[in-house]
């Protein structure tokens, strides 16, 4: 079998040049770089996520307990105000507000009241707002 010599600048040369890795390392570092912005970017998109979703939660348990209210006419007294904290909702803090329209029947038409509810949340940039009306039995 015949022996291969090979001399500088043949085709025969094997190896990474200098300028090869130098290349593929910034490659790598824009790629590397990319992906850790994203991962921040995703990581605060699923915490708001999860803050809204538990916001519209209490949104939603408050709207449900003032309809349940067999008490129509004591809606204001029971239910107005803000809760400053909600037991095992750490930052979060909820308003409801009820707001009479009309007046007692006969004299009036229109009897019904506005129920908003507001939940403030940490790491959500606008509070989460639900309101429903409650008509008079």
């Amino acid at each position: 079998m015949a022996t291969q010599v090979l001399t500088p600048g043949t085709a025969g040369e094997r190896g990474v040049t200098l300028i090869e890795v130098i290349i593929a390392m910034v490659i790598l570092t824009v790629v590397l770089l990319g992906m850790g912005s994203f991962a921040v970017r995703f990581t605060r998109t699923v915490q708001q996520s999860d803050a809204r979703t538990i916001a519209v939660a209490l949104a939603s348990q408050r709207i449900s307990e003032v309809r349940s209210s067999p008490n129509y006419s004591g809606l204001e007294a029971a239910f107005n105000g803000t809760e400053a904290t909600i037991a095992g909702f750490t930052g979060y803090a909820r308003t409801t507000q009820i707001v009479l329209t009309g007046g007692p029947r006969p004299t009036n038409n229109q009897n019904y009241k506005t129920v908003t509810v507001s939940v403030v949340a940490p790491g959500l940039p606008n509070p989460i707002r639900k309101t429903v009306i409650v008509a008079a039995p």
